[in-house]
């Protein structure tokens, strides 16, 4: 109880009782005694439920701060203190309405582990500065982003931080936009809360909803007051609720991006990502302390990747970790590589602290058709989607497609990389793989198809456009994609590169995927489709891969001439990376089948490989035996292509021999063939030989234009690793005629395509430049 004998103590309670007449709508002393009789009785002998329930509906709403305030005054404290405050709240849950001096203070408590976000703070500071003229309109910031990526937190706490710069008040509202319980909540219903914290009598407050938003503008008027309405689901919900005086800030929090509120209220939007490493990793480090996260960073690390940066999963995570305190981290982030069971394991058993229920909530409000988008996407491995490949999955029309992706990336479901390209986190993800699943199993496997299709029609129309004049490109014979494919449109060698270099990583993810999931076909015909570029680009690691996943499929099927192909991609692969005994087995295995099946011009090229395995090892006789053999059967088919391939390694290896100018006429001819089809590839690699073979007899004036042709050839036809090798014959020429300069500039670049690829040739380089600095003066 107060102290009589204390005037701030009675001063203090005289005016909560003055609070507490106006909360009930200004009546006489006679009649507020007879409607709060409760009160007039000892607090510990009164249920706080029966108080609370006392007051009807159509009084002001309670005010939480009054009832604790009153309730401590009375002399209550602990467990009985909580008993009023919890009955307080079960009439109306969490609102407080008015401090002490009839100020309104609405706002929530601030997250107490609230990490980083130091830019957009940054942002929001701005918008209190002078870098916005006062024009007579509020300042608006939309803060939008996915679920669970804390955007009420950042808005509390940033409101929190300039609290002080708004004396007249602090309004907060949740507008229920996403909320599975009910609809979003009416802007006349959220200004009735609002002017009941106002201190506007009940009587007084209009009942209609124009006449109530009016009054609500008109009670802002002039004022310093922050207003934060969280969690809305449109523009047209918060545009009623915007005070009309400059002097006021609103900080609208959504799930959906508000361009309209943008472009015509003049909101600043703030787009919200999930956390930075650096961030997530400062947020394990409070709320696990530091040692959890120092102490083991590369697990703390995985951690944060499985919780795909998401401040919501990253904190269920470690509330989780911290009630397992005896359990190591590591055996906690090993059960969240189950993707299947991530989502169960990343929830609090709230459904505020859960994953999949927040997620749910922004999937709930989609239209029917943008929801089965979201849907198929859980069947698509990204990292990212185009919208032709979305569409393809979809069975939609791109433009179509391009409108429902809109939504998804309004919604915050999904992230627009550039107008083409989509992407979105790895629990999206999951909670999309999770839905689709419950789908038909007709429905999932025609989507599976379509985009299967998609991707093996456009990569073999990339590799036409790329490779088509290559003897490393196999055209397949395709049969019709299914209805409503949309392929991308490639229209040049560029295009069909940049698809390659975009598209690598989900083709090489997809071969695995179709191979698991039963369809042979499409996982042989899709590594058939991207080998060139991967051999082209030095990604040996992911040619062996496919090349292993083709092998699988061909030998599911019992195709030997799709084995034999695999084969000869996997004798290639080990004769790149220094393992001639694997390449020799595998390259014999593919020559004999190929030659049991009657394909000659195929068993030849394989004879070629093997004669550059031979010629690896430094077998430099067995590899023109080899060559002239392959070039008795291109002869024998009259593939003049092949023969020019054959010409040029004998002519290679003769020059390796020490026999360059027997060598020399091989070259000429194979130069002169490989002209008449059209191949830049084999003009490339007979240029290259030509140079080597004038730099053998020591003619380096005629070897550098031969080494330079080559390489314009070379770089024209998107050939990346062989590229290095032109570069180190360069600077071997240079050398030779005394130029060190310009040959160390040849090596360097040489070098750095090696280092790129992590080539075994690297080293060679390496030693080259560090002699030749070595005898620099």
């Amino acid at each position: 109880m107060p102290d009589p004998g204390n005037a701030a103590d009675l001063t203090e309670f005289i005016g909560m009782l003055g609070e507490l007449r106006a909360w009930a709508g200004m009546p006489s002393y006679r009649s507020l005694a007879k409607q709060a009789g409760p009160f007039m009785r000892p607090a510990r002998v009164v249920s706080p439920f029966t108080v609370v329930d006392a007051f009807k509906p159509g009084r002001r709403r309670l005010d939480l701060d009054l009832v604790v305030a009153i309730v401590r005054a009375l002399g209550l404290e602990g467990a009985e203190a909580a008993q009023w405050r919890d009955a307080c709240l079960r009439v109306h849950r969490g609102a407080r309405t008015r401090g002490p001096n009839g100020v309104p203070r609405q706002l929530p408590a601030a997250a107490r582990h609230f990490t980083g976000r130091t830019r957009e703070l940054q942002e929001l500071d701005e918008l209190l500065g002078d870098r916005i003229p006062s024009c007579g309109a509020v300042v608006i910031s939309a803060i939008a982003g996915t679920a669970g990526v804390g955007k009420t937190s950042l808005a509390v706490h940033f409101a929190h931080r300039v609290a002080h710069r708004f004396p007249d008040g602090q309004l907060f509202a949740n507008l229920r936009g996403f909320d599975p319980a009910g609809p979003p909540t009416e802007p006349a219903n959220v200004a009735r809360g609002f002017l009941d914290a106002l201190g506007v009598p009940a009587p007084r407050i209009p009942t209609d909803p124009d006449g109530r938003l009016a009054l609500y503008r008109s009670r802002l008027a002039g004022t310093r007051t922050l207003i934060v309405l969280d969690n809305a689901r449109e523009a047209a919900q918060v545009r009623p609720l915007l005070p009309g005086s400059d002097t006021c800030l609103v900080l609208v929090t959504s799930r959906n991006r508000m361009p309209g509120l943008v472009a015509l209220d003049g909101a600043v939007p703030l787009a919200l990502d999930v956390l930075s490493r650096e961030e997530a990793r400062e947020l394990l480090a409070r709320r696990m302390g530091p040692e959890a996260v120092l102490g083991q960073p590369d697990v703390a690390d995985e951690l944060i990747d499985l919780c795909a940066r998401l401040p919501l999963a990253l904190n269920i995570a470690a509330a989780r970790a911290a009630e397992r305190a005896d359990t190591p981290l590591s055996t906690w982030t090993r059960e969240l590589h189950d993707t299947r069971a991530r989502l169960d394991l990343l929830s609090a058993d709230d459904s505020q602290a859960d994953v999949r229920a927040v997620l749910s909530w922004s999937y709930h409000a989609l239209a029917p058709q943008a929801a089965r988008l979201f849907r198929l996407l859980g069947l698509h491995p990204g990292p990212r989607i185009s919208a032709a490949a979305a569409a393809s999955l979809a069975g939609l029309p791109l433009a179509e497609t391009r409108r429902l992706l809109d939504e998804l990336h309004r919604a915050h479901l999904i992230t627009a990389v550039d107008r083409d390209w989509y992407t979105f986190h790895d629990l999206l993800r999951a909670y999309a793989a999770e839905l689709v699943a419950t789908d038909s199993t007709s429905t999932q496997a025609e989507a599976a198809r379509r985009m299967l299709d998609h991707y093996l029609c456009t990569a073999h129309r990339a590799g036409s456009l790329a490779y088509a004049d290559d003897a490393s490109w196999h055209p397949l014979d395709l049969p019709a994609p299914a209805v409503g494919v949309t392929p991308e449109v490639l229209t040049d060698r560029g295009q069909a590169l940049a698809w390659y270099q975009d598209e690598q990583s989900v083709v090489e993810q997809l071969v695995s995927w179709a191979h698991r999931a039963g369809y042979d076909d499409h996982a042989w015909q899709l590594a058939a489709a991207q080998v060139s570029y991967l051999q082209k680009s030095g990604l040996w690691q992911q040619w062996q891969q496919v090349s292993e996943t083709a092998l699988g499929a061909a030998e599911r099927a019992a195709d030997l001439a799709r084995q034999a192909h695999a084969h000869r991609w996997l004798g290639q692969v080990h004769r790149s990376q220094g393992r001639q005994p694997q390449a020799h087995l595998e390259l014999r295995l593919a020559c004999d089948l190929f030659g049991t099946l009657g394909e000659l011009t195929c068993q030849g090229k394989t004879q070629l490989d093997i004669a550059i395995t031979h010629g690896e090892e430094h077998a430099y006789a067995e590899a023109v035996a080899e060559a002239h053999r392959a070039l008795t059967l291109f002869e024998s088919t009259g593939d003049s292509s092949g023969q020019a391939l054959a010409l040029n390694l004998v002519s290679w290896y003769l020059t390796r021999l020490g026999r360059a100018r027997e060598a020399l006429p091989y070259g000429l001819r194979a130069l002169e063939l490989a002209r008449s089809c059209g191949s830049l590839p084999a003009q490339s690699s007979i240029w290259d030989s030509i140079g080597y073979i004038h730099h053998h007899l020591g003619e380096y004036e005629q070897a550098l234009p031969a080494y330079h042709e080559s390489l314009r050839l070379r770089q024209a036809a998107g050939d990346y690793f062989l590229q290095a090798e032109i570069h180190t014959h360069i600077g071997d020429a240079h050398l030779a005629l005394g130029d060190t300069e310009a040959a160390r500039h040849a090596w360097t670049q040489s070098l750095a395509i090696l280092e790129h690829l992590q080539h075994r040739d690297a080293d060679a380089v390496r030693a080259r430049l560090d002699t030749n600095t070595a005898r620099q003066p």
